[in-house]
């Protein structure tokens, strides 16, 4: 790669071994966490990295680091030099630099010596000095991997207790609006058991409303399963998300579309007479709609920029069209943005959101997917400390945040998913849940938090990530967000204060 930027780093296996193990969800960041083009592979015994310009460069890929779980992990930047680094140490370097970043951002630098977070901390930096000083790689590297597993331990248990603050802060006085937290649900399943389930336990309704399912034929519209399940929340008070309209994303769109739409222009024809057709039918009976998702990957069709916002403003003006309080969303997959490391014309969620709101289309709200643990397109765990982070970069930006997707499994679906402190179970599955909702909703920018789906079918995403099993037994998950939704239905009162030095 002529004038291209080059890393190598040295990783060990348990047994003192080079490691060779397969590099998964590798990237590849340049500044501003922005993923570039590149290569990554094994070259003897080293990692090499290859990119395209001389800058500093980090790598991010799904890591083990042991009782922490297998998560997706980056270093700091880092310039091309003649010596391997040791990746367990740079891993480590980066996880210990964010802690210190997020606590002086979060104001909770001073937190007493005492508090878990901070002797947690004060170790990894402890082990973080071994490494650096001594001229064994082996040793740099064991020393590397345990001070990284003690730095996310840290920086996890520094997030939940930001978010003890923030959400007691949030809804100190008042409780917390009913559709807070959501379910999504397949409109194919329409048994009463289920739909009571729903009535019962939720107020927002997530409906998927799939163009291969509506319209398998061109001009041939099906419409009785969606039509049920619109009619029976309208008559029951539930709040509709509907959508995506148009879904970009890998097996999107109708076969037929897929083949006919070769050029952006033919696209943009089709997808409007399908939103006409369907907001024209639904229109008065949804309270928001999802126009799309995956535009901005280019998974499906290569768009340039232009073409994505004008798909956007084109079918938000359609479903406003002579209704403007119509609330409309757009849908960001992959929020990590994996896909610009081997699609570079495509662009990073942050970018597309920003050239939205510059081109004067006024959104709502932005849909977030937070779906992980198959390991497909970019759904690899990460830790809770990583997924403040990411919500945090959206705080900048100015509509609100729904997170429309989230869910992880109940049993480990792929080495290439990862896990979070140990192999899925319905127990893990419940804990995780736990802390990551109430982590998301104390952000003020988030305004409801949606679950992947209500029960397990074979397009649940992640697999086996529904609150009811393919048995209609109803899983420890949902009893656990039934008891959160009934803690945030009257005020929470005064926030706890950290201790501090």
């Amino acid at each position: 790669m002529p004038g291209s930027h080059m890393l190598r780093f040295v990783s060990y296996d348990a047994t003192g071994g080079v490691d060779s193990a397969p590099l998964r969800n590798v990237v590849l960041h340049e500044k501003d966490e922005v993923v570039v083009a590149g290569r990554v592979a094994y070259k003897g015994e080293h990692i090499v990295c290859e990119r395209e310009g001389r800058g500093a460069t980090a790598i991010g890929l799904l890591y083990d680091v042991g009782e922490p779980g297998d998560l997706g992990l980056r270093t700091c930047l880092l310039e091309q030099r003649s010596t391997p680094y040791v990746l367990a140490v740079e891993l480590a370097r980066h996880r210990i630099a964010m802690f210190v970043q997020k606590a002086e951002e979060w104001m909770m630098i001073d937190l007493d010596e005492s508090h878990p977070a901070m002797r947690l901390w004060d170790e990894a930096r402890h082990l973080f000095t071994k490494a650096m000083v001594t001229n064994d790689l082996l040793e740099a590297d064991r020393a590397g991997r345990a001070s990284l597993a003690l730095g996310i331990m840290a920086s996890e248990r520094l997030a939940m207790a930001h978010a003890e603050i923030l959400l007691k802060r949030r809804f100190r006085k008042r409780a917390a609006p009913s559709t807070s937290i959501g379910v999504r649900l397949d409109p194919r399943r329409c048994g009463d058991t289920l739909r009571e389930l729903a009535h019962k336990h939720f107020r927002l309704m997530a409906l998927p409303i799939r163009w291969d399912r509506l319209c398998p034929a061109q001009g041939e519209y099906c419409w009785d399963d969606a039509d049920d399940w619109i009619a029976w929340a309208e008559d029951h008070g539930l709040r509709v998300l509907a959508g995506p309209l148009i879904d970009l994303g890998r097996n999107g769109l109708p076969d037929w579309v897929a083949a006919e739409a070769t050029t952006y222009p033919c696209l943009r024809d089709l997808a409007y007479e399908h939103a006409e057709a369907v907001v024209s039918r639904y229109g008065d009976h949804v309270g928001m709609w999802s126009i799309g998702t995956g535009f901005n990957t280019n998974t499906t069709m290569d768009l340039h920029a232009k073409d994505m916002i004008d798909l956007v403003r084109t079918l938000a003006l359609r479903i406003r069209e002579g209704h403007r309080g119509r609330r409309v969303i757009v849908e960001i997959e992959q929020p990590w943005s994996e896909y610009m490391f081997t699609r570079p014309h495509a662009i990073g969620p942050a970018t597309f959101v920003e050239q939205i709101g510059q081109s004067g289309v006024r959104l709502d709200a932005i849909g977030l997917r937070l779906q992980m643990g198959d390991g497909v397109d970019g759904r690899v765990m990460r830790d809770m400390m990583e997924l403040s982070r990411l919500i945090d970069r959206y705080f900048q930006l100015d509509p609100k945040i729904i997170v429309t997707d989230l869910g992880v499994p109940d049993r480990p679906v792929s080495v290439d998913g990862g896990r979070w402190r140990g192999p899925w179970t319905e127990e893990l599955q419940a804990r995780w849940a736990v802390r990551a909702v109430p982590m998301l909703l104390s952000k003020p920018h988030i305004e409801s938090v949606v679950w992947t789906d209500l029960f397990d079918h074979a397009e649940t995403t992640p697999p086996h990530a529904g609150l009811i099993n393919e048995n209609g037994a109803v899983k420890q998950v949902l009893k656990r967000l039934i008891s959160l939704r009934k803690q945030l239905s009257k005020p929470l009162g005064p926030a706890p204060t950290p201790p501090v030095a």
